[in-house]
């Protein structure tokens, strides 16, 4: 009970000795020192500027001003009362230091003294850079199916920035960003510009930069687009021994973009013979060539579709080859039924030009040979073939031959000069009476045709 006695005699005699010391601060009004902390100012900017330079305070941007004032007053002292700067006129270039004044603005007759600390600070200066870039625009999403941007306009087309080259320096290029997602008309407003480095990434601008103008306005033009086959005129001849094969492009079409009454009549783009020439090639050739040169006016790429192509013009080189042709293989026009035919030597070799690949696989039958037996009478004829035309092969030369012509009753007639072989009846007969000829050792040299159908066995 006695403790707690004394606890409250103590908490009495701290109030009444702050009651005491509150009345004796109120009758007397000590002076004091306040603080305020103070926006800092800069004066004669233009100095700096002048001589191509910029500056930055090193530290913060505000300083702390101390005030002596009665105890009464101090409170009535506000920030606003004050007025801090440094003029860059009086820079130190030595140690870039410049010092703080101090102007009392209100409350004169209540301060006595005002100062700021620190009483100097640093000024960092830089080099003044002034740059021009050209905006490009950065659209960003994609046109609805079956449309395409054919122009992006900018005003301004450019745009000027000034700081220190240290911030200037990491400005790579400007832009602006325009949203252009399922778009199927025109499209325009105004987008603040963006800065990038060299990387592609946007970067935030420094405030000691300054740029002239905070606004761009952008016009987009949305076209139709239409997909064109390529189409390829090749003129010339290769050199002798060489053909032309065809041509090879990976791009088989492309896209193009325009008004509908530009696109309405266009179906192909044609790339013209003069820019697709094989004059004495004996090697595949390859042509660059830039599209835009062959649309029509009022006609463009679409997209990002890159206007420059390869045409492969293929040149293979011709090989020869000896093809066996027998009479099978020979249609026999104009037979008469009452002849036989035989060639002699019963296959001729026939020398043919062409691609590899395709003499690799040809035969006596794909040469689509055939000999006109109009006219010819009984015995020895000089052969001679003749062949359709064909865009495979092309005949250098045939093997000299022979064709005998005898009667199927079995009547030889001789012809001056000439042994005519027997028909296959009179042979059989000769045979079945035990008689023979020396006719009839030379047939193992050749094949007999026979004429009954018109053509070869």
């Amino acid at each position: 009970m006695k403790g707690i006695n004394n606890l409250r005699l103590k908490i009495l005699s701290v109030f009444l000795a702050f009651l005491i010391w509150l009345t004796v601060v109120n009758l007397s009004n000590p002076e004091i020192v306040g603080k305020r902390e103070v926006p800092l100012e800069i004066e004669n900017e233009q100095v700096l500027t002048d001589a191509g330079r910029t500056y930055e305070i090193n530290g913060k941007s505000t300083v702390t001003v101390y005030f002596d004032v009665r105890t009464r007053d101090e409170y009535k002292i506000r920030p606003s009362d004050f007025r801090a700067y440094v003029d860059l006129a009086e820079l130190y270039d030595v140690t870039g230091s410049v010092q703080v004044k101090i102007e009392v603005l209100n409350n004169k007759e209540l301060i006595s003294v005002a100062e700021a600390k620190p009483g100097v600070v640093r000024v960092l200066t830089e080099e003044l850079q002034t740059k021009v870039f050209d905006l490009a625009a950065a659209p960003k999403g994609k046109a609805a199916d079956g449309y395409a941007v054919n122009n992006i306009a900018l005003t301004p087309s450019s745009i000027t920035v000034q700081g220190p080259v240290s911030k200037v320096g990491l400005i790579s290029y400007a832009g602006v960003e325009i949203d252009l997602t399922e778009a199927m008309e025109d499209r325009q407003g105004v987008t603040k510009p963006v800065f990038y480095d060299a990387n592609g990434n946007a970067l935030e601008i420094s405030d000691r930069i300054q740029v002239n103008t905070s606004e761009v306005a952008y016009y987009v033009t949305v076209n139709k687009v239409k997909e064109l086959p390529l189409d390829f005129e090749v003129s010339g001849t290769v050199a002798s021994g060489y053909r032309y094969t065809g041509v090879e492009c990976e791009t088989k079409s492309i896209s193009v973009t325009g008004l509908k009454s530009n696109l309405a009549s266009l179906n192909k783009v044609t790339i013209p013979a003069s820019e697709l020439n094989i004059s004495g090639a004996t090697a595949d050739k390859l042509v660059k060539v830039d599209i835009r040169e062959f649309l029509p006016e009022g006609v463009e790429l679409a997209g990002a579709v890159s206007p420059e192509i390869g045409v492969l013009l293929k040149v293979e080189k011709l090989v020869n080859r000896e093809v066996d042709i027998s009479s099978r293989d020979v249609e026999l026009v104009n037979a008469s039924e009452e002849y036989n035919y035989r060639f002699l030597p019963a296959r001729i070799k026939v020398t043919v030009q062409g691609l590899e690949d395709d003499l690799a696989v040809l035969d006596g039958a794909d040469l689509n040979a055939y000999v006109d037996l109009s006219g010819l009478a009984v015995g020895p004829h000089t052969g001679s073939l003749q062949f359709a035309d064909s865009d495979v092969f092309t005949i250098l030369s045939v093997e000299p031959f022979q064709i005998d012509v005898t009667n199927r009753n079995g009547i030889v007639t001789e012809a001056p000069g000439a042994a005519v072989q027997p028909s296959e009846e009179a042979t059989k007969a000769n045979e079945g009476t035990g008689s023979g000829t020396d006719t009839d050792q030379a047939t193992g040299q050749g094949e007999m045709a026979e004429s009954e159908s018109g053509s070869a066995d």
